[in-house]
């Protein structure tokens, strides 16, 4: 698992342009971003290889977009499957 408060400092060093703060919540790296929304990376301590991110938007305009590789049988006719990406919503996944 990468180390997350590494990455959090990272983050706000190349992007502090855009980055308000970073915090560790639930085992993810959650990245604030000033806008007021947010982008949350999480990597499984499990299983290797397995991650997603998730930028959440709903504040700001109800969108919401995430990527991960996470193996949900609802998603089993993505051509990427396991691999799968929400587009703006959580029921527009590609």
């Amino acid at each position: 698992m990468p180390d997350l408060l590494r990455l959090g400092r990272l983050a706000e060093a190349e992007f502090f342009e855009i980055v308000q703060s970073t915090a560790i919540v639930e085992n993810k790296l959650r990245v604030a971003l000033i806008d007021g929304s947010y982008i949350d990376f999480w990597w499984s301590e499990e299983i290797s290889g397995r991650f997603a991110y998730h930028w959440e938007r709903t504040l700001i305009d109800g969108t919401v977009y995430r990527h991960d590789n996470i193996p949900h049988v609802r998603w089993r006719t993505v051509a990427s499957f396991p691999k799968h990406y929400y587009d703006g919503t959580q029921h527009n996944v590609t």
